[in-house]
C-alpha cells in the first residue's frame, strides 16, 4: 500500500476509470458475435487495455517519483507491494482455471504461475486468455523504476532550465515536449520489438506475430504516455479548470478519431498493413493519458467516476477482468458461456449482456471483499512492517 504521503494523492476517479476500462473489455468480448450491428465503442472495447496500461504508468510515476528523486525508494518494498497487489486474485483464478480445464500442460502452468506466459505465443491464450496482460504488467513492474528515474530527471531539467513565462506559453511548451517524447517512445518500441523478433528468430528459429500487441515491448508507448501525463500534471498543479476539460475533450475526440481511422483502414487486424496503422495503434495510449488527466478536473466525468459504487466496481475490476474468461466445467470462457445461456433462453443480446455483467460483477465484488482485500491486508501486515 502507498505510504501516508502517497495516500494523500489518492484520486477515487482513477479507481472509477478502471470500471469503464474493464466494462469496455467485457462488452467487447461478450458481444463480439454481434459486431455487425453493435456500435464502434463495443467493437473496439479492447481499448480498455490501453487505458489500464496508461493508468499504470500514470499512477506509478505519481506514487514513486518523489521517493526516487530523494533516494528513499526501496526496490524490495516496491516489488513486495506489487506481488501482494497482483498475486492473491491471480492465484485464486489460476487454481480455478486449472480445475475448470481438467488437464493442463505443466510447462504451461508454470509459465502462467510466474506470469511469463505472455512471452511464449504457444501459451499466451491457453488457460485464461486475458491474462496475457499480466505478463505485460509484470515486465512494467520490473522496469518502471528506470522509467520513473528518467521522468525524475526530465522533471528536474524542466524546473531548472525552462524560463517562467506566461503560464499559457509554459503549458504549450511542456505539452509539445511531452508529445515529442511520447513519439520517440513508440519509435523506440518499434525498434526494440524488431530487435527482439530478429534475436528470437536467430537463436530459436521462431517468429512472434503478436509481439507488437501482446508484449511489453510493443506496449511501451501506452505506459510512457501515462508516465509523461504524470510529469505534466506535476508541473501544472495550479492548472485551470479549462485545461483539464480541454484535455478530457481532446482525449475523447482523439480516441474516437483514432478508432474511426483504424476502422477506415480495415479494422484492427488489417491496420498493421497500412503505413500509419501502427501509429494509430499507439495513439490510443496517448488518448488514454489525456483522458486520465481530464477526469481529474472539476467536471461531470470526475463526479461520476468518484461515486462510491463506481469506486467499488473499480476495486473489483481486476477480479472481473480475470474471471470473465475463466474456464469452468461446461464453459470454455465463463462470460461467453453465460451470454450464450441467456441468449438461448430468448433474451436480446444487450439484455443478456446487462444481466451477464451484473452477475459477474457480483462475483467480482464478493472476491474483492471476501478474499482480495483481507488477504492483501494480512500480507501487508506480515511482509511490510
Amino acid at each position: 500500500m502507498p505510504n501516508t504521503a502517497q495516500k494523500s494523492e489518492y484520486s477515487p476517479e482513477l479507481t472509477g476509470i478502471r470500471t469503464i476500462a474493464a466494462g469496455l473489455v467485457f462488452i467487447c468480448h461478450v458481444l463480439e458475435p454481434h459486431a455487425a450491428w453493435t456500435p464502434l465503442f463495443v467493437q473496439y472495447g479492447w481499448v480498455g487495455v490501453n487505458i489500464f496500461f496508461a493508468l499504470s504508468g500514470f499512477l506509478f510515476t505519481r506514487l514513486y517519483l518523489d521517493s526516487i528523486e530523494q533516494g528513499t525508494f526501496s526496490f524490495r518494498t516496491y516489488m513486495v507491494k506489487r506481488v501482494i497487489r497482483i498475486y492473491p486474485v491471480t492465484t485464486l483464478v489460476l487454481i480455478a482455471s486449472f480445475i475448470g480445464l481438467g488437464t493442463v500442460y505443466w510447462v504451461d502452468a508454470c509459465a502462467h504461475i510466474t506470469l511469463i506466459h505472455g512471452w511464449f505465443p504457444q501459451f499466451r491464450s491457453t488457460i485464461n486468455a486475458p491474462m496475457w496482460t499480466l505478463s505485460v504488467e509484470e515486465t512494467f513492474y520490473i522496469t518502471a523504476p528506470i522509467g520513473i528515474f528518467i521522468c525524475a530527471g526530465l522533471s528536474r531539467v524542466w524546473s531548472k532550465h525552462v524560463i517562467q513565462k506566461q503560464r499559457r506559453t509554459e503549458y504549450i511548451q511542456l505539452a509539445l515536449l511531452l508529445l515529442c517524447l511520447w513519439a520517440l517512445s513508440f519509435a523506440l518500441s518499434r525498434g526494440i520489438v524488431l530487435h527482439y523478433l530478429e534475436t528470437r528468430l536467430h537463436f530459436f528459429g521462431t517468429w512472434d506475430d503478436g509481439a507488437y500487441t501482446f508484449t511489453f515491448l510493443g506496449r511501451l508507448s501506452d505506459f510512457t504516455a501515462g508516465m509523461l501525463a504524470a510529469v505534466a500534471m506535476r508541473h501544472t498543479k495550479r492548472v485551470k479548470q479549462a485545461t483539464t476539460t480541454i484535455s478530457l475533450i481532446t482525449g475523447l475526440l482523439l480516441m474516437y478519431g483514432t478508432i474511426l481511422w483504424i476502422q477506415y483502414m480495415g479494422g484492427p487486424v488489417l491496420m498493421a498493413q497500412h503505413k500509419l496503422g501502427i501509429v494509430a495503434g499507439h495513439t490510443i495510449g496517448l488518448a488514454s493519458a489525456l483522458i486520465i488527466i481530464g477526469v481529474q478536473g472539476r467536471n461531470p466525468a470526475r463526479w461520476l467516476l468518484s461515486r462510491r459504487w463506481m469506486v467499488l466496481l473499480g476495486n473489483a475490476s481486476f477480479a472481473l477482468y480475470l474471471i470473465h474468461f475463466m474456464p469452468i466445467p461446461g464453459m470454455q470462457q465463463l462470460s461467453i458461456g453465460i451470454q450464450a445461456l441467456f441468449e438461448n433462453a430468448g433474451l436480446h443480446p444487450v439484455a443478456a449482456w446487462a444481466m451477464n455483467f451484473l452477475a459477474l460483477n457480483a462475483i467480482a465484488i464478493t472476491i474483492f471483499l471476501a478474499f482480495e482485500k483481507p488477504v492483501s491486508k494480512w500480507l501487508r501486515k506480515r511482509y511490510l512492517k
